[in-house]
């Protein structure tokens, strides 16, 4: 077949239309992209999706229908991404297809790459043996040869031609050994290749030696969960497969929805670095503050129990006795206590676990709060603002995201371990946010959508859950109160002492977690964004700024969280200072609840 000089239009049973043009065996892929009107050299981000023709079937083929072809195509149009796949009208590549002709603002890019002798065009006089083109595709390339894959390498420099040196991502679907070949070159070209498991053949096998290397020795219900995977999936000893799941810039799509594997794709697709960073660092603190959070409560815990159970047993040895041995026991434990209780609030002091809970979660929601102003370049990230200082947007975001840190290395963070930052990426968020991809602008319909609504569908059950706690905890406090004056009436008067420690290990834990005062603050800075979208929505469009819009829900977030950090902090100092402490059962013998401090027992930092 002579090589057309220029592409060819090709029009489909469907009434598609797509532009198709012959490669020679040198044929240079920019020309070939300027043939298809493509312009090469612009930056444009790439997807590139290996899978083989015959190999995609029953649970494989249901999942690309349901998974990977709408996540592809989402991702493809949140980014401006161009497809390049095998162009078949079989496989992987014609769950795209169909899955592009269900896109309501239009095809994208879908350039398919196939070899000319092996392929029938529309209308065409070539035998039926021959594979038809996938009519959906908006573009076609058809490489010299008449076996599969003859247009593996054309395929592959096409698509790096076709980015202009933006990221090309690879999803590998199913797939043989042509398939392999593919992914292997990807890798070692360094583009991130997702191989998405359970659709059978050669990314099952990636997939399973990436499990492998991941999580090498799985226990408990993991180890039970991998041998049946491995029943199914065994790990091939092949050194392709090998390589491939070695590459760092391998990942593994391990089931979820088309919408998580959208948000993964089109964070590779961006090269928003610093962006990026700004992510790597908010999810390391984010990740830094909940260890911090629980290490504290455990440590709290266990204060304020050890000191319930070490007065429980002195006035049960009291009013009941006990035998010698047993005497001896429970003496030595009453004895044990307040050293114990001594070594874990100084313990608690010298690690700081409190305050450290406080600093890096202060520290990741500034940062979080950063990452939203870039986003909808408004403030300092707007176009003027940055015209101004004379720096882009990247440099104004490392600046901020550097003074953050400099200013948490100076606390007490610094004296303890700071890992980098090691789990997902876009980190894990939840409501709508966790459909965000974390990098692309965000007009104001989708600042609402994933900044406003999402915070305050956090605060709404929050509101409700520390309602409900201080409610409990107020009235378990209140009848601990009047168990004693019972108890006392009844003439148990020593047993008054552990209705007295109880009432104040309550008051200690609403105390040192500032239950009310939290409360009231997420109430009003939920009360103050229901406000802001409920004007932005009555203001007609020609007036609404989205400027005001963003400066005002950051200042509503940043005020409740100075407010929050600054209450924290005063509680852990007074707690630090030994403002309070458990009473033993000497001190609290006998004494009425309302003879306890405000402030209760045990409260330290954590």
């Amino acid at each position: 077949m002579p090589r057309r000089p220029t592409a060819t239009e090709v029009t489909f049973d469907n009434g598609n239309h797509a532009s198709l043009v012959d490669a020679d065996v040198d044929s240079d892929p920019e020309r070939l992209l300027t043939d298809l009107g493509l312009a090469p050299g612009d930056p444009r981000p790439v997807l590139a999706v290996f899978g083989g023709a015959g190999n995609l079937d029953g649970n494989g083929e249901a999942l690309a229908v349901r998974v990977v072809g709408p996540g592809v195509l989402d991702a493809a149009e949140l980014t401006d991404a161009a497809l390049v796949d095998g162009g078949t009208a079989a496989g992987v590549m014609a769950v795209l297809g169909e899955a592009a002709a269900e896109r309501e603002n239009g095809r994208p890019i879908l350039l398919g790459v196939a070899p000319a002798g092996l392929v029938a065009l529309p209308h065409g006089d070539e035998a039926d043996a021959r594979s038809s083109l996938e009519p959906n595709h908006s573009h076609f390339v058809l490489a010299p040869g008449s076996e599969w894959g003859a247009e593996t390498d054309l395929l592959l420099r096409l698509a790096r031609a076709l980015s202009g040196g933006a990221p090309v991502v690879a999803v590998l679907v199913g797939g043989g050994e042509i398939s392999k070949q593919e992914a292997l070159t990807a890798t070692r070209w360094g583009w991130p290749v997702f191989a998405i498991a359970r659709t059978g053949g050669v990314a099952d096998e990636v997939a399973a030696r990436k499990r492998a290397i991941v999580d090498p020795e799985p226990r408990g219900l993991r180890r039970l969960s991998r041998r049946w995977r491995r029943a199914e999936q065994p790990v091939t000893d092949d050194a392709d497969v090998e390589e491939i799941a070695a590459g760092d810039a391998v990942e593994l799509f391990d089931g979820g929805s088309s919408t998580a594997l959208a948000r993964e794709l089109a964070w590779e697709l961006q090269s928003e670095r610093t962006l990026k960073r700004a992510w790597s660092v908010f999810a390391g603190y984010d990740t830094l503050a909940n260890q911090a959070h629980k290490t504290f409560i455990r440590f709290q815990a266990s204060i304020l129990a050890i000191g319930i159970g070490g007065t429980f047993l002195a006035l049960l040895s009291e009013g009941v006795g006990f035998g010698s041995w047993p005497g001896d026991i429970v003496h030595w434990v009453v004895v044990a206590v307040p050293i114990a209780l001594s070594l874990l609030i100084a313990l608690a002091v010298r690690l700081g676990f409190g305050k450290r809970w406080v600093l890096l979660r202060g520290s990741a929601e500034g940062i979080k709060s950063e990452i939203y102003r870039f986003r909808t370049r408004t403030g300092i990230y707007a176009d003027a603002a940055v015209e101004k200082e004379g720096l882009s947007r990247d440099e104004v975001l490392a600046v901020r995201l550097n003074a953050v840190e400099q200013r948490l290395l100076q606390t007490e963070v610094s004296s303890g371990p700071l890992p980098p930052y090691e789990g997902p990426l876009p980190p894990t968020m939840y409501g709508a946010s966790a459909q965000d991809d974390g990098l692309s602008p965000l007009d104001a319909e989708r600042y609402l959508l994933m900044r406003v609504r999402d915070q305050l569908a956090y605060y709404h059950p929050k509101t409700a859950r520390l309602s409900r706690e201080l409610r409990l905890l107020q009235a378990f406090a209140l009848v601990a109160g009047a168990a004693g004056t019972l108890l006392a009436a009844a003439g148990f008067e020593v047993w008054i002492g552990l209705t007295t420690v109880i009432a104040s290990a309550v008051v200690a834990y609403l105390g040192y977690l500032q239950v009310e005062p939290t409360l009231v603050a997420y109430n009003q800075a939920a009360n103050r964004l229901e406000g802001l979208r409920l004007t932005w929505e009555a203001t007609p469009s020609e007036k609404r700024d989205f400027e005001r819009l963003v400066a005002g829900a950051e200042a509503v977030l940043a005020t409740e969280l100075s407010g929050w950090v600054e209450q924290m902090n005063q509680a852990i100092e007074e707690a630090a200072r030994g403002a309070a402490v458990l009473p033993t059962a000497d001190s609290a013998r006998g004494r009425d609840v309302s003879e306890i401090p405000d402030g209760g027992c045990g409260r330290t930092a954590g």
